[in-house]
This record gives structure tokens, C-alpha cells and sequence, in this order.
């Protein structure tokens, strides 16, 4: 069997999100090492984030690293007054005049594409990658079974890249959505106009899948009314390298962990910092410290700074996965704020996983009862959730109390493990390729 993968389609500067970079590489890693498939996986040349195995390491695949020639780079919007202002200084009209007329032509297309009049500028910039690397020639001397897709929050045009590649090499598609794209989670993402253009996008770019698998029961049950190819649940799984080195028990201060994006406008947060406030009214007996790697560490001091709870709060950015599982494991209880996840669309994260996997509790800080979050945490003695701050603060400073907690590391638990759950996967997908 041989699977050319596509991890992400990201032109631009900002690179590829951790979490879905370290899905697919876990997926394909564990189809190339347990089920010995040759798989080629594609990564974007300059991007700062290479998968969770650096330059392929540790995986017996093949990487292919592409440089997308200038002309498809996305820049950022942002960008453009600055460009237009330095060819403006370095005297060179006919640069500024272009930078004009491809600014005006991207808005245009910006308009036509919310009426569904235009693909958006992504999928046509997605469109040309695919038709680039179909011509690339590691690709072309290869014959492959299948494209695979694994797409994430944000880089959903990746099924552009896909749909490209899969077409140019007459090849069936495999897609593995971390996050939907019309069916997403966060409440207010799209509107309901916005959700049913995406849809036909969707339709159109998933004709040539075979097998779609998604994380959660809830988008099992959103695909099946829509696509005609089976859907596979492909649940989230823990993944912990042999490699990394464990935690450490930190005696004294009761130590609360999250490790994810800030979402500033979502209520978790929020309800964080509110528990916060009412532990330290609690008068507790230890000192207690919130540990946080997000993406926008300085947004979290402000409103740290606004809750009156700095004491308490440690901002950082984002760390390597194997530093990241030594203080999952040091830290005392875990964290998960609900970033705006609609009523109807019970999630459990990513992170879920690996923070059951450590040993230690998990609080959840939800605005509706997730029921197969609070499923999953009850058949695992691994914590609770609370709706509210109040309820929240109590089960932490009883679970402070708890003496044995500062005393040694808890044993690890048995939870569902990357390789296992993808190694089953990569057997459905040889069924639904016919291999």
C-alpha cells in the first residue's frame, strides 16, 4: 500500500497548528511502522512547525518538502501598507502598482466569494498548490493507492490541496477531519448562509473520498445525513514518546495546568479566572499557582491584570510536546476551558487524552454539561465538570486538600493510545480502498 499524505497546505508564515500536525504524523507514522505501507508525507518547505517527529525522524516515511514558488504564497494582509510603502520609498512605481492591482483583485474575489459567485482566494491559491506538486517529480515516479488528508482548525482549503492532487493523479481520497468545517463546533464561527456555502464546498471537495473519519460521535452523526462513503470514528487518542522524560512531583503549592489556544472571547477562560478569584477568597492552606502555554500569553497577563489575580497566573507560550508531558505529569490537576462550543456539539478535546493518560485530575470548565466528556472522565476516575466558577473552585481546593497529591507521581491510566487507535484505522482504510 502506498499513501501520499498531505499534513497541511499552509503557504503563508504562520505555519501549521501543533495539534493537527501531531494527529496526522502519529496516523501515518503508525501506518508505515505497524502495517508496513511506504507513505510520502508532504510538508510545506519554511513552515515553523515540521510535525511532532522533526525532519521525519523517528518515522519511517518519506518526506517530500516542497518550497511553493512566490507566486502562491499568501501573504498576510496585514503586510501589504508595509510593502507598498517600501517600493514607494525605493522608487519603484510599477511595484506599487502591482502590489494596487493584486490588493483590489483579491478584495473583488474577497466579494464574490461570500456571494458564492468565486472560490475564495485559499482554495485557488489551494487549487495551484495541488497542481504543483502533482507535477512535482518525487510524486510523479511514485504510483500511490490513495491520497490522505488530515484537516485541521484553519486550514480547511487543505481538501482544495486534496481534491487537486487526487483528481491530477486519479487517485481516491482519504480525509480525516480533527475539526468540521460547515459543521463546527464554536457556535458563532459562521452563520447559517456561511455554513450552507461551505457545505457545498464540502460536497464538491469530498466526491472523490472514500472514507471519511472525525473525532467526535456528534460529526459522525452530522456526516452520515450528507456524504455517501462510510465515516469512521476515529476518536482522539493519547500520544507519549518512549523518549520523554517524566514529571516530578512538586511538593507545597498546589499547581493547576492548561496547554492550549487562549480563545479570549470563549467563556472557559474566563470561568477560569473566576475560580481563580474565589480559591484565593478560600483562604486555602498551600499556596496554588495556574500554569498556562497558550498562543497569546500577554492577552492572558491583561486579563489576569483584570481579575486582580496575577499572583496566580503564569502566562508562557507554546513549548515542545515532550517539555509540555513533563509538566502535565508535575502538575497537580489539569484544565480544559470550553473556547465557545455550541450546546448541541459535545466535544472532547485533543488533550483529553493525554491529560487522562498522565495520572492526574482534569477539571472542566464547560457552559453546558458535556455529557460525553463527563462519560469519558467518570469511566476513567479522572475528574469532573462544573458549568459554573463556584462549583468549580470547590472541587479544586477539596482535591488540594488531599495530602497524597504532593507526596509521589499517580500511576499512568489506561486510555485509548495513539498507535493502537490508528494502527485499527489504517485497516479500515485498506477495506475502503478494496486492498
Amino acid at each position: 500500500m502506498k499513501i501520499l499524505a498531505l499534513t497541511h497546505a499552509h503557504l503563508n508564515s504562520e505555519g501549521l497548528s501543533p495539534v493537527s500536525c501531531e494527529r496526522a504524523d502519529s496516523v501515518t507514522g503508525t501506518w508505515a511502522d505497524r502495517l508496513g505501507w511506504k507513505v510520502d508525507v508532504v510538508h510545506t518547505a519554511g513552515t515553523k512547525w515540521r510535525g511532532i517527529w522533526p525532519g521525519g525522524k523517528g518515522m519511517k516515511v518519506n518526506i517530500i518538502e516542497e518550497a511553493p514558488p512566490t507566486g502562491l504564497m499568501m501573504e498576510a494582509q496585514e503586510l501589504f501598507a508595509t510593502a507598498l510603502k517600501e517600493s514607494l520609498k525605493k522608487g519603484r512605481p510599477i511595484k506599487a502598482a502591482s502590489l494596487i492591482v493584486q490588493r483590489l483583485r483579491k478584495r473583488t474575489r474577497a466579494r464574490l466569494a461570500a456571494k458564492g459567485m468565486a472560490d475564495p482566494q485559499e482554495l485557488v491559491v489551494a487549487m495551484k498548490w495541488g497542481k504543483y506538486l502533482a507535477a512535482s517529480a518525487q510524486i510523479q515516479r511514485e504510483r500511490y493507492d490513495a491520497v490522505f488528508a488530515c484537516v485541521g482548525y484553519g486550514d480547511e482549503y487543505l481538501l482544495q490541496t486534496a481534491y487537486t492532487l487526487s483528481e491530477r493523479l486519479g487517485l481516491p481520497m482519504v480525509v480525516d477531519f480533527r475539526d468540521l468545517w460547515s459543521g463546527h463546533h464554536e457556535a458563532h464561527r459562521f452563520t447559517a448562509a456561511q455554513r450552507a456555502l461551505i457545505n457545498k464546498y464540502e460536497r464538491r471537495l469530498l466526491a472523490r473520498t472514500v472514507l471519511i473519519s472525525v473525532p467526535q460521535t456528534h460529526m459522525v452523526h452530522l456526516l452520515e445525513k450528507w456524504v455517501q462513503c462510510p465515516v469512521y470514528h476515529l476518536m482522539h487518542s493519547a500520544y507519549v514518546d518512549k523518549r520523554w522524560e517524566d514529571g516530578a512531583v512538586i511538593s507545597n503549592e498546589f499547581t493547576m495546568l492548561y496547554a492550549g489556544k487562549l480563545y479570549p472571547l470563549g467563556p472557559g477562560i474566563r470561568m477560569l479566572l473566576e475560580m481563580v478569584q474565589l480559591m484565593a477568597q478560600a483562604g486555602m492552606t498551600r499556596p496554588f499557582k495556574c500554569i498556562l502555554h497558550v498562543d497569546d500569553p500577554v492577552a492572558l497577563t491583561r486579563m489576569a491584570e483584570e481579575y486582580g489575580v496575577t499572583e496566580h497566573i503564569e502566562a508562557n507560550g507554546w513549548i515542545s510536546p515532550a517539555e509540555l508531558w513533563q509538566k502535565i505529569r508535575s502538575a497537580h490537576l489539569l484544565l480544559i476551558p470550553d473556547s465557545g462550543v455550541a450546546e448541541d456539539h459535545p466535544v472532547v478535546p485533543t488533550k483529553t487524552f493525554q491529560y487522562a493518560y498522565a495520572g492526574r485530575q482534569i477539571l472542566c470548565l464547560f457552559r453546558y454539561m458535556n455529557d460525553e466528556m463527563r462519560d469519558f472522565l467518570q469511566e476513567h476516575h479522572a475528574g469532573a465538570v462544573c458549568t459554573d466558577a463556584s462549583a468549580a473552585a470547590k472541587w479544586a481546593v477539596d482535591l488540594a486538600a488531599d495530602a497524597g497529591l504532593y507526596r509521589e507521581l499517580p500511576p499512568l491510566r489506561n486510555v485509548p493510545m495513539r498507535e493502537d487507535v490508528a494502527a485499527a484505522y489504517g485497516k479500515a482504510v485498506a477495506k475502503a480502498l478494496g486492498k
